[in-house]
C-alpha cells in the first residue's frame, strides 16, 4: 500500500465551489456576491498604485525582510489600530538587561504591544491561535466563537489544538447582536478562556455592538478574568479608521491583555500581498518582549521571514502625508459606495412583506 492510500478528500468548502461556479458561468448578466471585494477607483489612480511607482522607482530591491517584519512597518500598523497615544505603546521602557538579550531582534519596540508582520488576517489568527495554544498558563483554553461568523474560526483553532464553544451572536426575532447571551457566557467562562471578537463590519451579519456595548462587555470580561481575541479586517469600512477601531482602544484603555489580528486586504486593496499583523497587548515591557521572542519563534519555524512587498505599500502609504491623506479619501468613497448600495436594495425591497430596515441598520461588506 501508498503512503497516500488512506488519505480522504478534505470537507467541502461552500465559498470555494461557490466561486468556482460563478466563475464557470459565462451570463453577462451574472453578478459574483460570493468573494468580498472593493474595487471602486481606476486601478491606475488608487493609492496604492501610487506607492507600488514610487516603489519601483527607488528599486529596494528583493533581499529577505527580518522574520518578523519591518520595524517602520509594524509600528505605522499599531498606530492605525491603536492610535497615535494609545499609552500601552508609547510609554513603555525595556530594562537595559532585556535590551541586551533583544539586541539581535532590533525590530522589536519598547511598548507593552509585540507586533508582528503575518500573511494579512487569515495568518494573523493562525499565528494566534498557535500561541495562545502553546502558553502555558492557558491550560487547553476554551476558544468562544458567536455564530454565525467567518467561517476559518473553528477549523484554524481546532487545528492549533484549541476546544471551540459557540453560541448565537445573532438573534433573529429581533435581528440585532444578542448582547444577552454574549455577556452570559463571558460571565460562566472560566478564568482564561478566549472570547473572538470582531470590532467593526461584522462577517457575516454586519451587526456590530455599539460602544456602550463594548463598554460593558469590557467590564465583564475584565472582571471574569478573560481574554478578547479581536479580528479586525474591515477598518476604515464602516464608519472611519477612529470609531472602527473604538472597540480595541477602549479595551486598551481598560488595561486588559488581548490579541489583535490586523488585516489590510481590504482598506488598502492588497488581497494578494497577504498584509497584515498580530498585536498582543501584555502586563509589562518585558512580558511583551517575551512574547514578541515566542511569534518570532513560531514565524521562523513556519515561513521563515515575513514578506516585503504589502508592507513596503503601506508604510509608503502611511508615512508620506499626502498619500496617507489619499488613502483616508478613498475609504470614505468605498464607505459611501456601501451605504448607497444598500440604500439602493433596501429601495428596491421594501415594498415587500417584512422589515428591511436591517439592510440600512448594518455595516461593511455583509448583511
Amino acid at each position: 500500500m501508498g503512503m497516500f492510500e488512506n488519505v480522504l478528500p478534505g470537507p467541502k468548502d461552500p465559498m470555494f465551489d461557490l466561486k468556482r461556479q460563478a466563475d464557470n458561468d459565462k451570463s453577462s448578466r451574472k453578478v459574483d456576491l460570493g468573494v468580498e471585494r472593493i474595487d471602486p477607483f481606476d486601478p491606475d489612480d488608487s493609492v496604492a498604485n501610487q506607492a507600488k511607482r514610487i516603489l519601483f522607482e527607488k528599486n529596494p530591491g528583493h533581499d529577505y525582510e527580518s522574520t518578523t517584519g519591518n520595524p517602520e512597518f509594524l509600528k505605522s500598523a499599531a498606530a492605525i489600530i491603536f492610535g497615535e497615544t494609545c499609552e500601552a505603546l508609547t510609554s513603555g521602557r525595556l530594562s537595559t538587561s532585556t535590551l541586551t538579550v533583544l539586541l539581535p531582534f532590533l525590530t522589536i519596540s519598547c511598548s507593552q504591544v509585540a507586533s508582528v508582520q503575518t500573511i494579512s488576517g487569515t495568518g494573523a489568527n493562525h499565528l494566534a491561535a498557535v500561541f495562545l495554544a502553546r502558553c502555558e498558563t492557558s491550560s487547553s483554553p476554551k476558544v468562544y466563537i458567536g455564530t454565525p461568523t467567518w467561517g476559518n474560526y473553528e477549523p484554524l483553532c481546532s487545528l492549533a489544538g484549541l476546544e471551540v464553544v459557540k453560541f448565537p451572536y445573532y438573534d433573529p426575532k429581533s435581528a440585532a447582536v444578542n448582547f444577552p447571551t454574549l455577556l452570559e457566557r463571558v460571565s460562566q467562562a472560566s478564568p482564561g478562556s478566549i472570547f473572538i471578537l470582531q470590532p467593526c463590519c461584522h462577517n457575516p451579519m454586519g451587526m456590530d455592538l455599539s460602544q456602550s456595548q463594548w463598554k460593558m462587555l469590557a467590564d465583564a470580561m475584565k472582571e471574569t478574568h478573560v481574554f478578547p481575541w479581536f479580528d479586525i479586517a474591515y477598518q476604515g469600512l464602516g464608519d472611519s479608521l477612529t470609531e472602527d477601531a473604538y472597540a480595541v482602544r477602549h479595551f486598551a484603555e481598560m488595561g486588559l491583555e488581548m490579541a489583535v489580528c490586523q488585516s489590510f486586504s481590504k482598506n488598502f486593496g492588497l488581497y494578494g500581498e497577504r498584509c497584515g499583523a498580530l498585536h498582543v497587548v501584555c502586563k509589562s515591557e518585558t512580558t511583551a518582549a517575551n512574547v514578541y521572542d515566542q511569534l518570532r519563534c513560531l514565524i521562523r519555524w513556519e515561513i521563515s521571514s515575513s514578506p516585503l512587498y504589502g508592507s513596503r505599500i503601506v508604510t509608503s502609504i502611511i508615512g508620506d502625508t499626502q498619500l496617507k491623506q489619499n488613502w483616508s479619501d478613498e475609504l470614505s468613497i468605498m464607505r459611501d459606495r456601501l451605504r448607497s448600495n444598500r440604500l439602493e436594495l433596501y429601495e428596491a425591497l421594501k415594498g415587500n412583506p417584512g422589515s428591511w430596515d436591517v439592510i440600512i441598520n448594518t455595516k461593511g461588506l455583509f448583511w
